[in-house]
């Protein structure tokens, strides 16, 4: 646990029958955020279970986001065989964009069409785990949707199998494409700025968010990954202040996954999950941008999420892992915590939630974003996080590593402006 000395800064302000492990009526999800390293096999193996064990297992993996589908397929075939898939249980589906430079025998962009295809549409529905690669999120898109986002036949029998109660798995690209619509690039600092853009068919331009049509397995919210690592809130919130009607979004960072059961997640991997509950904010009118005024936002409730614990999306309630156990008041390693003044630098929000928040004796904390310009004049935004008569902060030494659980933390977002003066 890390300690801080405080600081301070200036400035200006039907298919197969169920099968054991899965669900009726609707299958699960297995969302991860990319970079699946370390938590690879608990997470595959979770995945494995969902879709009828070792034994029963019928996997379709789909590359179709891949620069390299043919490659990615036996890449990920293989870690499946390596943990006791049979490989007879394994289909490859022959699903691409893009030809694989590394298979000289077989041009892969020749499969673009295959999602129309009846022959494989009928043969997905032998199948009780589909499986997204990952790489660009919009080619999933390109080839599952029509230009209208009408579901091709190969999609309609994905979405069977998963009513009946198949499971659903996706890294990277097979996660953003998890909802609909979908995040489909953009970084944070830039979405704050310009806003949302949305595109039927294709990802527009990275001038703030793009979003997408997505395939909308995960109907409750917006999906986000390479959460933390790659500073990806500010986006996050960009696109659900642009999609009036979705509250809820959840982040997904590397080498973590989000396992979705009924109206439950649950986090696994090394890492977090933040989740962010949007809906008071937008209820009292508390969550506006524009060009002009920037973004000001006020009582989003947010919840920081680690191995073993869970979030019900029905109630909105977090449900820490029973072995972390509450952080004392008065007891928190650290008197203060400073300034953070890049929140979207990699782990900065989540330091600033587990350092700044749950080991700190002070009830707030607060970070910037910002861009100048060459006479060090610029604009951002100040976000302050604070704790709530609800806020919960939980901690426990698992496996020798520190983890935490830090619920209900309250986070407001305001404008601001800066000038960049030498001191001589």
């Amino acid at each position: 646990m890390k300690k801080f000395c405080t600081y301070f800064l200036f400035l200006a302000i039907m298919g197969p029958a169920l099968l054991n492990g899965q669900v009726g009526g609707k299958g699960s999800l297995v969302i991860m955020g990319g970079g699946i390293n370390s938590s690879l096999d608990r997470v595959y193996q979770r995945f494995i279970e969902l879709g009828g064990g070792l034994e029963h297992i019928r996997l379709a993996i789909i590359p179709a986001a891949s620069v390299e589908p043919a490659v990615s397929g036996r890449v990920n075939a293989a870690d499946f065989i390596r943990l006791g898939v049979p490989a007879d249980h394994i289909r490859v589906f022959p699903l691409a964009v893009l030809d694989d430079p590394e298979s000289k025998d077989v041009d892969e962009a020749q499969w673009i069409g295959n999602g129309f295809n009846e022959e494989l549409a009928r043969d997905m529905l032998e199948y009780t785990a589909v499986y997204f690669v990952g790489g660009d999120q919009i080619r999933y898109t390109q080839t599952l949707k029509k230009a209208d986002g009408e579901d091709s036949p190969l999609l309609r029998s994905i979405r069977r199998i998963y009513a009946a109660g198949a499971v659903i798995g996706g890294s990277s690209a097979g996660a953003a494409m998890m909802c609909d619509p979908m995040i489909c690039d953009g970084y944070s600092m830039k979405a704050l700025i310009t806003g949302a853009a949305f595109k039927v068919d294709s990802c527009p331009e990275a001038k703030g968010v793009s979003l997408s049509t997505g395939l909308g397995f995960f109907s409750d919210g917006v999906v986000d990954q390479h959460f933390l690592k790659r500073g990806r809130v500010g986006r996050t919130l960009i696109a659900l202040y642009a999609l009036s009607k979705k509250w809820l979004g959840v982040g997904i960072d590397e080498d973590t996954a989000a396992v979705c059961r009924g109206d439950t997640i649950e986090v696994l991997g090394s890492s977090g999950i933040l989740v962010v509950d949007a809906s008071n904010a937008k209820a009292t009118g508390n969550f506006t941008w524009s060009t002009a005024g920037g973004f000001l936002a006020k009582n989003i409730i947010l919840h920081y999420l680690e191995e073993g614990d869970s979030y019900n999306i029905t109630t909105r309630t977090p449900l820490p892992r029973p072995e972390r156990k509450p952080i004392e008041k008065g007891k928190e390693a650290n008197v203060d915590y400073p300034l953070e003044t890049n929140i979207f630098a990699p782990d900065a929000f989540r330091n600033m939630l587990v350092d700044g928040m749950a080991e700190n004796r002070q009830s707030e904390t607060s970070g910037l974003s910002f861009i100048l310009d060459k006479d060090g004049r610029g604009t951002g935004s100040k976000w302050t996080l604070r704790k709530t008569a609800q806020t919960g902060a939980f901690y426990a030494s698992i496996n020798d590593v520190d983890t935490y659980t830090v619920t209900y933390v309250s986070l407001e977002i305001q404008p601001i402006s800066l000038r960049v003066k030498k001191i001589r």
